[in-house]
């Protein structure tokens, strides 16, 4: 009996208590209750909460983040690929910028995209090696990128110690040991020619 008449005493000071948060239009630690205008404003703003935000100028963006997880509001799942965006993946992805990416493929973010186009073996293409000033250096990482070797490969390969991956020839330091094994693993073979001239007197 004392168990029961505990649990209706509770009952009933929770009940005063909503009735209380109802007629000041604050909960017990001070926040205005949200009020139609700006369930609307979330509702249908969502997710573009810099849009909404100066619509609800009481809420702070953590407040509208709760609330939405509360309502239950989710973002609309977008529809799966279709066998005509496919190509147009393929042929976009690559090389596009990320604005041209997205343009092609209007409401779908550029992580979906890139999810969608890596699970299919379509990759971005790297970008191209800026030149260094060594002929053979220049070739050696022309040749690695045509046939998909990374630096850190080039590396395994002839012992570098990171002179490729850690690119050590930016400080003028040309490790030519490195350049002639690189050439001799890539299928490559270095050959020397003089160039002799004839000395008028």
């Amino acid at each position: 009996m004392a168990r029961l008449s505990w649990v209706t005493r509770g009952a009933a000071t929770a009940d005063r208590m909503r009735q209380r948060i109802a007629r000041n239009g604050f909960t017990p630690n001070g926040h205005p209750l949200w009020d139609e205008r700006e369930i609307r404003h979330l509702v249908e703003g969502y997710p573009r909460y810099d849009d909404i935000m100066p619509l609800i100028p009481r809420r702070s963006r953590t407040a509208a983040w709760r609330k939405a997880s509360k309502l239950k509001i989710t973002r609309p799942r977008p529809p799966d690929w279709s066998t005509n965006e496919i190509p147009r993946l393929r042929k976009v992805y690559p090389t596009g910028t990320r604005e041209e990416i997205l343009t092609n493929f209007p409401g779908r973010t550029y992580g979906a995209i890139a999810k969608a186009a890596n699970s299919r073996g379509i990759y971005r293409a790297p970008k191209p090696y800026k030149p260094t000033g060594n002929t053979v250096l220049d070739q050696i990482l022309q040749r690695a990128r045509s046939r998909n070797w990374s630096l850190r490969e080039l590396d395994l390969e002839t012992r570098g110690r990171g002179y490729f991956s850690g690119r050590k020839w930016r400080f003028g330091r040309f490790n030519h040991r490195a350049h002639v094994k690189a050439v001799s693993c890539l299928g490559g073979a270095l050959k020397l020619r003089w160039n002799d001239r004839a000395v008028k007197l």
